[in-house]
Parts: structure tokens; sequence; C-alpha cells
């Protein structure tokens, strides 16, 4: 639980993020020992997952995913899909925090990860201490900048901001899916889910140790549709549509998420 005063301080924190951050949620990772059970407790309540077959494979790093997508976002579960590229990704990157992530279980470190877009992309206007991280399956000179504190700081959620080239793509409404290149139109069929899920709303991360102080957690709670709170274990709260469904799930133990649609 969180005190008076500490609400209090985070409520003053979120008002000064919102004026000096310039970034927006792009998308969020849950990382997984085994996707399957987490991908199945998803489809179980109506979502439907990208197929495995165009699933992203992270070339140099060793990592793959399973990905549901939505209007304004994507879920990714985020696994060790080489271990011998992924234990080597890491000896040549020691300051990303992939390793200590991928043992969450191991070592109680948040499995979540916030991805990052700013408005009218700058490096300079990432507001927090950052590492420049390059790997095979990006484009060639860009980079990914990940937070230098998620390798520090295990029991908040790690945070990184993306390029322009592999921002997502943002949708309003249904009919505006029509605007994905007919090459692509197979991809327009995976924003429909069976359960009527469209657009998040909001993100609340209760992570067991939180630094509301830092530029990093300021600036995740200066964002309109993001939250970070302290509490006794790692969850991940996802809200849809305003919930206009009054609908709720709740998937632990197979994955650390709970719905709201």
């Amino acid at each position: 639980m969180v005190s008076c005063k500490q609400a209090l301080q985070k409520k003053d924190l979120k008002v000064d993020a919102q004026k000096k951050s310039d970034l927006r949620l792009d998308h969020f990772n849950i990382w997984v020992e085994d996707p399957e059970p987490a991908k199945q407790a998803l489809i179980d309540i109506g979502f439907l997952a990208v197929p495995d077959t165009l699933s992203r494979i992270h070339e140099g790093q060793g990592t793959t995913g399973r990905y549901f997508y939505f209007f304004n976002g994507y879920l990714e579960l985020i696994f060790i899909h080489k271990q011998d590229e992924f234990d080597q990704n890491n000896r040549m990157n020691p300051e990303m925090d992939f390793e200590e992530r991928a043992n969450f279980a191991k070592n109680n470190a948040s499995p979540f990860s916030i991805a990052l877009s700013v408005n009218e992309y700058a490096v300079e206007k990432i507001p927090f201490e950052k590492v420049d991280y390059h790997q095979d399956w990006m484009s060639d000179y860009t980079s990914i900048y990940a937070a230098k504190n998620s390798k520090l700081k295990l029991g908040e959620p790690s945070v990184f901001v993306v390029y322009p080239e592999i921002e997502i793509d943002r949708f309003e409404t249904e009919a505006d899916l029509v605007k994905i290149p007919e090459e692509y139109a197979i991809w327009r069929s995976f924003f429909k889910h069976p359960n009527g899920a469209r657009k998040i709303s909001k993100i609340r991360l209760t992570s067991n140790a939180v630094d509301f102080q830092s530029e990093t957690i300021q600036s995740l709670n200066g964002i309109d549709e993001l939250e970070v709170i302290l509490g006794e274990e790692h969850l991940m709260e996802l809200f849809f549509d305003d919930q206009i469904q009054g609908k709720s799930y709740d998937l632990r133990p197979e994955v650390p998420l709970k719905i709201y649609m």
C-alpha cells in the first residue's frame, strides 16, 4: 500500500513530468520463460495473437516475442530464443538489463518493459540518463536508447525509447486500418479481437521498489496512459476502451497481468 504522503508526492511528480516530458507510450513487454501459457491465457479471454510465423525475431539479441496488437500500442511477450546469442549480446552490452529481466523468477526483478517514443524525435529530448544500444535486427545507423537505471533498479520496470522507423502506427477507429498498405493487409485482422478490445486506455504497473524521485519514473508517470505505483508484487493492469464492457480478468499465475475492458 502507498501512504497518503507518498500518493501526494507522486501526484506532484506526475504534474512536473507532464510539463517536461515529450514522451508517449509505444508498446510494452512482459518477460516470460515459456510464452505459450501466457499467450493461451490471453487467447482464452478473446484476444487474437499475431501468428508465430510472423513474429519478429531479434537477430543478434537472442530473443523473440509473441504479439498482441491494439489501435495505440502492442503487447509483446518476450523470451529467450537462442541462448548462445542471448549470452553473447549480454557480454557485448553490459549496461543493458536483458539478462536480469529474463531471470525475473530468480532475482525478483520486474518482468515489465515500457517502450516509449518521442514527439518530433530527437535524442536530446530523452529526459533521463540513457544507454545507446544497437543490434543486427535494427536498421543501420539507428539505436534504441535504454534508461541507464533500468540495469541498476531492477524492482522498477525497464524503460527504453525507440527510433522513428520502428514506432507503432496509431489508429483511432477500425475504419482507419485501411491505412495499412494493401501488401500488408493481413495485419489488419490482428487488430480485431473477438472480445472487442481495441484501444488501450491506461497501463498501471505495480513494482516492489520505486524511486519516485528518479527522472525515469517521473517521465513514465508524466504520460497520461501510464502509472507506476509501489506494491508488494509485480503486476501489470491493462485497461481498454475506458472499461466500457465492465469486465475484468486476472491472468495470474500464467502471467502477472490483469485485464479490464
